[in-house]
């Protein structure tokens, strides 16, 4: 069975902020764990690679209010992943 699109993301979020893996739930917020303006767009560069994606130039602030979870990162790339595959 493949990775779900959760599931990879959480794994990307980990790998960035070194913590484990069972520790980045959705609910984590990204500020708090250590997630700063420079380690987003590592982030988002990873995130763009792993779904095949580009993610707007928008979303890269840390100010950005929609991305202070990882659940908003996930909505973000499931958004982003539907409107390539109706595009």
């Amino acid at each position: 069975m493949s990775e779900s699109v959760s599931d990879a993301v959480l794994n990307i979020l980990a790998k960035h902020t070194e913590l484990d893996r069972d520790k980045v739930t959705p609910d984590t917020p990204l500020q708090l764990s250590g997630v700063d303006s420079l380690m987003m767009v590592e982030i988002i560069f990873d995130l763009e690679e792993h779904f095949d994606i580009s993610i707007p130039d928008e979303m890269l602030g840390m100010q950005n209010q929609k991305l202070e979870t990882a659940a908003d990162v996930v909505l973000l790339v499931e958004e982003l992943i539907q409107k390539q595959q109706t595009a």
